[in-house]
């Protein structure tokens, strides 16, 4: 029977084997009569010495399998008697022994105790096992479990190896001595070989029946969680991946550590720590690595900000290695020291591992730079391993779109993000190619949002340590982060950005990973990236607009930060386009020094006590214009507080204006206070006489003012008002034909006007009186009594909760109109007002040419309208959607458009 079958029949027995009683005393075979050979001839088959012998191994055979016979010998001690001796001798040594070259029709002594211990072990072991593994493994009985196996098998193997060492190897040994051979081989040393190796095999076959007994994968599983748990209990892991609470108090290391190592070394005596203990082992370390990369120890530093990398590297050194060759050295592994190349290995892969456990975080690391700079530098030393580029620059990608670039971020807080990329991004890889990389969807989002320039722009010019800071918030139309980068000092380089620059001795060749569109620039600071965010001219055009808002409101007379600003973006983008920034810039400082003059000038002719007179019948309660201020002119003019007066009389500052280099300013036209008229005339005299008699335009509607407003009970100061502001309430006095009891009359009962009266008496547009009737109510200085009809509050006594609400909502309403008023036309204001040109433009085109797609009707009114056409493709479709409401043009597909045939 060869050595497969054995092994089949170890696990499925076959009948005939699982009997295993003796062979019995039988009489010995001496042959018998040939054909035609008379009874009793010497020539009789068989007859000799092979009937001897066989007859002689037989009794032998069933002596010494009487005596070996594991279910007899079961509970009794195994003494050789000399017939036994006789019988082991004979088989194992003598001429009963079976012959390896022989056909193998006799089965030798050592294959039948083999496979008489593998029946034993299938009938009375194996059943035991089956039971013992088919019940449901809890993790807490788990060491119980191995352990339990490990005494089991320890004490089988123990049962089959002691009469195999007892009663066959010492005639194994005394048939090796036997052989004969070469003089030049050490007789010793063959004899132990073939001893050990028959020793061995045995121990192989009995093993291969343990193994081959037990459920694989469960087994494999069990001790790769044993392996698991005692790793984490020897670091001391509180965040398992198993979910296995730790308890609160530390277990000794050392007797998880013994515990361990006794376990698998039984393991490994009983034949279960081969192969598949050490892919559970493998398992079980992988599993340990990511647990370590996941714990408190490898915690993101967010007060010292320091690497964790070194710690990784050092415990890896230290605690990993020294716990896999204590392993190895328990399963008798042959390479059980871990050579340098493989340790380099072992740290570069939880190197890997802990970068993308922190590239799954970047985004957050962004946000909270740089308390996040101990991960940045961890990362940065992720990115020197091969395919680490890549692998974060598509995952920050996808944060960068699920987080970012939605409709529901607002610019503001786009920007600070951004900006934070910025700097994590610089610190990570100074030269860039990331950056550019990452940034390109967010510069190219940031482009298609219409308030982004202005909020870069706004926030340049916004003084960080202001009383108004607090107006910093990621859902504000200012940035911090931009403000703050702007008081920053910025060193300029005077190296030019020239690739060929064959003077700079710190050239460096383009990073091998770079685009093709990549370009390293010497100035690398946040406000550069900003700045270079569109096309030089559109941002000029932007910034002009945006500056001169700004310096229209500005409080600062010597324009600072507006300075800095224009110098720091000429650094960047060149002097050649700001020249009308440089103008307005110039035009406002120039200002202060006319008003300087004039009112010097003004001082020394106009008596100290001499006041504009209030027009002939208007009441003493004329609200008095503390600060009154007038506007620009189109051509030269705008006025605008400066300082508190120390006395009633009332002062005005201008500002001048080159009507040539401005933006389009507001010009809304109506009538002032008189004592604001008159004192714009003098102004205006005065002027006239300094500058050569040159002409000035008033733009009321870009000035400011604080004003004092005298009530019967009560007396209040209000600064920041728009002119129309002041116009609308001061037309709430009394006009020469009306009656109005003043003070100490007894009464409390105010002017009245209607909108319609203000809009007569003012000149002024109806929205702009509204706007302002809106914030006189919500100041509680007007009442509406009833549609449209406003009363001024003389005495807060008399108001009643309506009038609370009323003026709180009015507050509200007021708020949100002066956010949306500014000094700059828009766009769409201008868009607006030459809209019935356009629209009578694109109708004669039309008419003329034919049909005309979208972009061909663009280029030909920016050719041909007066004054250009400073508009794009989104406003000439929206002109031609409202021309086709009103069924003047007709769609004709694909961007094309034509006339309406009627």
């Amino acid at each position: 029977m060869d050595h497969a079958t054995h092994v089949f029949a170890s696990v499925f027995p076959v009948p005939s084997l699982s009997h295993t009683t003796p062979t019995p005393v039988a009489t010995p075979d001496l042959g018998y009569t040939a054909p035609d050979v008379s009874f009793g001839s010497p020539f009789t088959q068989n007859a000799g010495g092979a009937q001897q012998r066989a007859a002689k191994r037989l009794v032998a055979w069933s002596t010494a399998t009487r005596f070996l016979s594991l279910h007899e010998s079961h509970g009794r001690s195994l003494r050789r008697s000399r017939e036994v001796d006789g019988a082991l001798h004979y088989l194992l040594v003598g001429e009963g022994k079976s012959q390896d070259g022989e056909a193998r029709e006799e089965e030798g002594l050592v294959e039948w105790y083999t496979n008489e211990a593998r029946i034993h072990f299938a009938g009375s072991v194996r059943p035991g096992l089956r039971e013992l593994w088919e019940k449901e493994i809890k993790l807490r009985d788990a060491w119980d479990l191995l352990e339990k196996m490990q005494r089991m098998l320890e004490q089988i193997q123990a049962l089959y190896i002691q009469p195999f060492n007892d009663h066959i190897l010492p005639f194994l040994h005394e048939d090796a001595s036997s052989i004969t051979i070469r003089a030049s081989r050490d007789v010793q040393a063959v004899e132990a070989e073939l001893v050990e190796g028959a020793k061995a095999k045995f121990a192989r076959d009995i093993h291969a029946a343990f193994a081959h007994s037990l459920p694989r994968k469960r087994f494999s599983k069990t001790l790769s969680y044993i392996l698991y748990d005692a790793g984490c209990r020897l670091f001391r892991f509180y965040n398992r991946h198993d979910g296995v609470e730790t308890p609160s108090t530390p277990e000794p290391t050392r007797a998880v550590r013994e515990r361990m190592t006794n376990l698998l070394s039984s393991l490994e005596r009983v034949g279960l720590g081969g192969d598949n203990a050490q892919k559970a082992f493998a398992h079980a370390m992988n599993k340990l690595l990511d647990t370590f990369i996941s714990s408190h120890y490898l915690k993101v530093d967010w007060y010292s900000k320091k690497p964790v990398v070194p710690d990784l590297k050092s415990w890896i050194e230290n605690g990993f290695v020294p716990l896999v060759e204590l392993v190895m050295e328990c399963l008798r592994c042959n390479d059980g020291e871990v050579q340098p190349m493989q340790l380099k290995a072992w740290q570069e892969m939880g190197l890997v591992r802990l970068g993308r456990a922190r590239v799954e975080e970047l985004f957050n690391f962004v946000i909270y730079w740089d308390r996040s700079l101990g991960a940045i530098l961890d990362l940065k030393e992720y990115l020197k391993l091969n395919g680490a580029k890549e692998h974060l620059r598509a995952s920050f990608s996808r944060q960068v779109s699920s987080r970012l670039l939605h409709p529901g971020a607002t610019t503001t807080y786009i920007l600070n993000v951004y900006i934070s990329i910025i700097r994590a991004f610089h610190r990570l890889e100074p030269k860039g190619v990331l950056l550019q990389s990452v940034a390109r969807p967010i510069r190219r989002y940031l482009k298609e949002r219409e308030d982004t320039a202005r909020i870069i722009i706004s926030s340049l010019l916004i003084d960080v340590d202001d009383e108004n800071s607090g107006k910093f918030t990621s859902s504000g139309d200012l940035s911090y982060e931009i403000a703050s980068e702007m008081s920053k000092p910025f060193a300029h380089s005077e190296a030019a950005d020239d690739e060929f620059n064959w003077n700079d001795m710190d050239w460096q060749p383009l990073p091998h990973d770079a685009s093709p569109e990549y370009k390293k620039s010497k100035v690398e600071d946040v406000i550069y990236f900003l700045l270079t965010l569109w096309d030089r001219e559109d941002f000029i055009n932007e910034l002009k607009n945006i500056l001169g808002d700004h310096l229209l409101r500005c409080q600062d007379l010597e324009y600072q930060k507006e300075i800095r600003l224009l110098e720091l973006i000429k650094i960047r983008l060149g002097e050649d386009k700001l020249q009308a920034c440089e103008v307005m810039l110039r035009d406002v400082l120039e200002s202060r020094r006319i008003n300087d003059t004039i009112r010097t000038a003004a001082m020394a002719s106009t008596p100290h006590n001499q006041n504009p007179h209030t027009p002939e019948g208007r009441g003493a309660r004329t609200p008095q214009p503390h600060r009154p201020t007038t506007s620009a002119p189109s051509h030269h003019i705008l006025s605008t507080p400066r300082h508190k007066p120390t006395s009633n009389e009332p002062t005005l500052n201008a500002q001048i204006l080159s009507s040539f280099f401005w933006p389009i300013l507001r010009d809304d036209e109506f009538r002032v206070p008189a004592q604001i008229e008159s004192l714009q005339k003098a102004y205006e005299s005065r002027f006239e006489r300094i500058k050569g008699m040159r002409k000035l335009r008033w733009m009321n509607a870009l000035g400011d003012s604080t004003i004092t407003l005298e009530f019967e009970d009560r007396k209040e100061e209000f600064a920041g008002l728009t002119m129309w502001q002041v116009s609308v309430v001061y037309a709430f006095q009394p006009q020469p034909s009306e009656e109005w009891v003043g003070k100490g009359k007894g009464k409390s009962q105010g002017v009245t006007r209607n909108v319609e009266q203000l809009e007569e008496m003012l000149d002024m547009d109806e929205g702009l009186v509204r706007q302002a009737l809106a914030f006189w109510v919500g100041k509680s200085v007007l009442r509406l009594t009833s549609p449209d009809t406003y009363t001024v509050i003389e005495r807060l006594s008399s108001a009643t909760t309506a009038d609370d609400n009323a003026a709180a909502a009015a507050s509200e309403l007021a708020e949100v109109q002066a956010a949306q008023t500014t000094t700059v036309k828009s766009q769409a204001d201008l868009l607006n007002e030459r809209k019935d040109v356009y629209m009578s433009f694109v109708i004669g085109m039309l008419t003329n040419q034919g049909n005309l797609g979208v972009q061909r009707i663009l280029m030909m009114m920016r050719m041909m309208v007066q004054g250009g056409f400073p508009f794009g493709p989104e406003e000439v479709r929206g002109l031609l959607g409202e021309m086709e409401s009103t069924e003047k043009v007709v769609s004709l597909g694909g961007d094309v458009w034509g006339i309406k045939k009627m």
